[in-house]
């Protein structure tokens, strides 16, 4: 897992400086004996310059043999937490740590574990091994190291929610008070709706990341990420994957000159850049919502947000499309050569209610809706990181359903065979041959598009199964830089928003 973070962050990062390697781990290994009932074992380590996570796994407790032990860490100023019996895994970091732990800078210099042996069977000899580990950059980004599930698949999630942290706000019990809406319901409702990730992008802040330390082990199937919502007045974007503090001020002293030097001061930590809401026009009722920093480098951008549920939510449910639409602002993107994933947000701000009328907040979209399914090798941080990265995605405006699928193959002649988000190599004068996969959409039809034009298809593009296969061709003669396949109901609603194969020449 911490490899993978690496590996990932490196390619999308592209040449850099190299990475600094990060510090060898600490291990102390001892024993207890009866003389140690009833006493503490203190056990001093170094915390190097720059460390922004810490993990520490004690080994060693075992109450079939009578072996009690508890756990407490002290930092060169003060006692950092105190973990009870049952809690051998401790992580510490700037904004979260685990319960029992206070969250805060990991200061260099001498720690030290204090081992608390409640109770020792007499005449057991018990060893002890305690590993500390060292993390910085894109590993320390991660609060729930490993995988939810280590298969590959399509995952469904949420890459825009909010909670009290920064401006969701819900009505309290039992008098209805609008109150800062709890992160617990945010994550609640990815749970209900069956996501198998979220993403929480509360605006500028860091706040949240503890709650989601504390609350997010509850839900064990959720894969939940830390995100933040880089709120200015040329735009807002995501960083997906995001622990450490990154300048969210623009526009000169005391913060950042330009837009790409944000970008740039967020490569380290590893974390996806996706631009929010682009289409939306910047104005009173929405300052900085659409997206106008001058001279962006839309190469350091990984994702377009092209489903905002927010969007929807105030046109009744329903969500742009054609001209001025957040596909619109993405195909001219593509159409400029950049690959940019499109992926979907809810937006949301109030989790329990969200209705027009009686939520503080208004309308809302729904946690989950839209959602994006992401093909990952695992549901894991660096899992759909990749995932993104690799382009194989599509968008569903409905929510999650469980074995609905969009996607995208193609080949020239006989040749490999390339999938949605990859790139095709097609010789000159060649004609493309591919076909699209829909499961789950039977009735609907298929709107195949190339470079923005919309290319007829046999029989309409009509699913005529549960799981269909559209063929399709893109003639020897029909210039083509990327194309990709929409899903539209019989009345024209768009479904599924699936994303692009690029063409090489």
């Amino acid at each position: 897992m911490i490899d993978l973070l690496a590996l990932f962050a490196l390619a999308a990062a592209g040449p850099a400086q190299d990475a600094p390697a990060p510090p060898q781990d600490v291990v102390i290994t001892g024993t207890l004996e009866d003389k140690d009932r009833g006493t503490y074992r203190e056990l001093p380590f170094d915390v190097p310059q720059g460390v922004t996570r810490m993990m520490i796994d004690v080994e060693g407790a075992d109450h079939d043999k009578g072996v009690y032990l508890v756990l407490g860490v002290y930092d060169p100023q003060r006692e950092r937490g105190w973990g009870g019996a049952i809690k051998p895994h401790i992580i510490l970091a700037e904004t979260f740590a685990s319960p029992s732990y206070l969250a805060g800078p990991l200061t260099p210099g001498k720690w030290r574990l204090s081992i608390a042996v409640a109770y020792l069977k007499p005449g057991v000899v018990a060893p002890f091994k305690v590993t500390v580990h060292f993390d910085h950059g894109a590993q320390a980004q991660v609060i729930e190291p490993g995988a939810r599930k280590a298969v590959a698949g399509w995952y469904s999630g949420d890459f825009h929610v909010h909670t009290g942290n920064s401006d969701a706000v819900c009505r309290g019990e039992p008098n209805g008070k609008p109150v800062p809406c709890p992160t617990w319901f945010s994550l609640k409702a990815a749970h209900d709706h069956h996501l198998d990730f979220v993403v929480v992008t509360d605006h500028n802040t860091r706040s949240q990341y503890g709650a989601i330390a504390e609350e997010a082990p509850f839900f064990d199937e959720l894969l939940v990420i830390p995100g933040r919502e880089m709120t200015t007045q040329y735009g807002h974007y995501n960083l997906i994957g995001v622990t450490d503090f990154v300048e969210y001020r623009v526009g000169g002293a005391p913060g950042l000159p330009n837009i790409n030097a944000m970008f740039e001061a967020s490569r380290d930590t590893g974390a996806l850049v996706s631009i929010n809401h682009p289409e939306i026009p910047t104005g009173e009722n929405c300052l900085g919502c659409g997206w106008s920093a001058p001279d962006t480098d839309f190469a350091r951008v990984n994702a377009i947000e092209v489903a905002n549920g927010g969007i929807a939510a105030d046109h009744g449910g329903a969500f742009d499309d054609g001209a001025n639409s957040g596909t619109a602002w993405w195909e001219d993107k593509l159409n400029q050569g950049f690959h940019l994933t499109g992926i979907g947000g809810s937006d949301n701000h109030d989790p329990i209610d969200g209705r027009a009328g009686t939520s503080p907040v208004g309308a809302q979209s729904p946690v989950g809706t839209p959602a994006t399914i992401v093909y990952a090798m695992e549901l894991s941080q660096a899992g759909i990181r990749q995932g993104i990265l690799s382009g194989r995605a599509f968008i569903d405006l409905e929510g999650v359903h469980p074995g609905r699928v969009l996607d995208l193959s193609a080949h020239v002649d006989h040749g490999a065979s390339t999938v949605m988000g990859g790139t095709l190599s097609r010789p000159r004068g060649k004609a493309i041959q591919g076909k699209v996969t829909v499961k789950g959409g039977q009735g609907n039809h298929v709107d195949l598009i190339v470079d923005g034009r919309h290319l007829p298809l046999a029989d309409g593009g009509r699913v005529t199964g549960e799981d269909a296969e559209v063929p399709f061709t893109i003639k020897a003669n029909e210039k083509a830089h990327w194309f990709r396949a929409d899903l539209r109901a019989k009345d024209g609603r768009r479904v599924l928003i699936g994303n692009p194969i690029y063409i090489s020449e």
